[in-house]
């Protein structure tokens, strides 16, 4: 089930694309039906004054530690205490802390907001868009079976999530997006101006070395994945040598042999004697 503090947003994109045209007597009932979409107003309310005249929303992008990133906002580094009594009722009502954040599109820049931290201290992060040279918005394809069907076995289907990076003066932003997130990113790629004229790429952009390799969160998924690799092959080869070593070959033949001691030679076939592993078992 997706997370409410989505789809209480996904509700709020299909109301300015014009998708849904709600009456006043609508809204009134979707309003007695859910506190989180009433807070969620509130909410918008007290981020209207923080825009620049002339800039209106276009798009919410919302994130949960459920379907995105958790490193910076989960564990220890999602721990924060709610003080101010707008804060606690955000806790109150979405029982979280750091985990709901929010990207939200104007026509002239990028707002990342995480929900606890604004109502705090009125902190929030901001993008123009004439400030990035470049976004790395990259679609990944993975495989998985869905045990769930109502025939034999499992049926194997794909999903899909997508890589957001991009560098705003000295801001990094990496995030990684759920398939349905990446369908709003891409909608704004294309009906935002200022937006359109931005480069996409395919490799991350940094205006320093030094961030390309320590601010990298895609080179550093590739060396985790080639250091698994590296690990899995290590394992195979070791336990390979062990197998070799029980039938008397290789590096590993004189662990056994200081093991099992020496065995009955008599008794091991034809081509294998002095085998340790025939000595111990044989």
């Amino acid at each position: 089930m997706r997370n409410p503090f989505k789809k209480a947003f996904w509700q709020l994109n299909d109301e300015l694309a014009g998708k849904q045209d709600l009456s006043t007597q609508d809204k009134k009932r979707l309003f007695e039906q859910t506190k989180m979409y009433i807070f969620l107003q509130d909410f918008l309310k007290k981020l209207t004054p923080y825009l620049e005249e002339g800039e209106v929303i276009q798009a919410y992008l919302p994130m949960t530690n459920q379907e995105n990133t958790a490193v910076a906002t989960g564990g220890i580094m999602g721990m924060a205490y709610a003080r101010e009594p707008e804060a606690r009722a955000y806790v109150e009502n979405f029982h979280d802390v750091r985990g709901n954040r929010l990207l939200v599109f104007t026509n002239q820049r990028m707002l990342f907001v995480v929900i606890v931290e604004f109502l705090e201290e009125r902190l929030f992060y901001s993008y123009p868009y004439d400030s990035i040279q470049s976004i790395l918005f990259k679609k990944h394809k993975i495989g998985y079976f869905d045990w769930s069907a109502a025939t034999i076995g499992a049926i194997r289907k794909q999903t899909h999530y997508y890589t957001l990076d991009f560098q705003a003066g000295n801001h990094i932003f990496t995030e990684m997006l759920a398939e349905d997130d990446g369908v709003i990113f891409q909608r704004q790629l294309e009906t935002i101006p200022a937006l359109q004229g931005i480069l996409l790429g395919e490799k991350v952009q940094r205006e320093r070395k030094f961030d390309l390799i320590f601010s990298n969160a895609s080179l550093h998924l590739k060396l985790l994945y080639g250091l698994s690799i590296l690990v899995v092959l290590f394992l195979v080869l070791y336990v390979l040598l062990l197998v070799l070593g029980a039938f008397g070959w290789g590096p590993q033949k004189d662990l056994f042999a200081s093991v099992c001691g020496p065995g009955l030679s008599g008794m091991v076939p034809h081509g294998l004697q002095g085998g340790a592993f025939f000595d111990c078992f044989i």
